[in-house]
């Protein structure tokens, strides 16, 4: 199997990292935010993979973790590719010829034009 076609099941968000590095110095959200200057919000919604990793919030990261800007980017990064991936494959998968009887052709016409179906009538 060639390598690039090898698509992880999930993709870590590098807010993981930022956990883990949390528990491992026995240090609380709010204490990284104070140090980092990153708004505690920020913060909790990169932890939670609701927001990306920004340059600037690398930056900070570096300066206090003492985990390179790069590492975080390249995580941020590779995060990305890892989702864009994963939705391709889904995508793929998602894809099926389903035989629908409906006396109705005007409905069928109307869901599969709402729901981005191909249909063949």
């Amino acid at each position: 199997m060639n390598k690039k076609n090898i698509v992880p099941a999930f993709a870590t968000h590098p807010g993981e990292l930022i956990k883990d590095e949390l528990i491992e110095r026995k240090m609380t959200q709010k204490e990284l935010a104070e140090l980092t200057g990153i708004k505690p919000s920020i913060l909790s919604e990169t932890i939670n993979g609701k927001r990306s990793i920004s340059l600037n919030m690398a930056t900070a990261l570096e300066s206090v973790l003492g985990i390179p800007t790069t590492l975080w980017m390249n995580l941020q990064t590779q995060y990305n590719i890892d989702s864009a991936n994963i939705a391709e494959k889904n995508n793929q998968r998602e894809t099926i010829a389903v035989t629908i009887p409906v006396s109705d052709r005007n409905l069928l016409r109307d869901l599969a034009h709402k729901f981005g179906w191909a249909c063949m009538l």
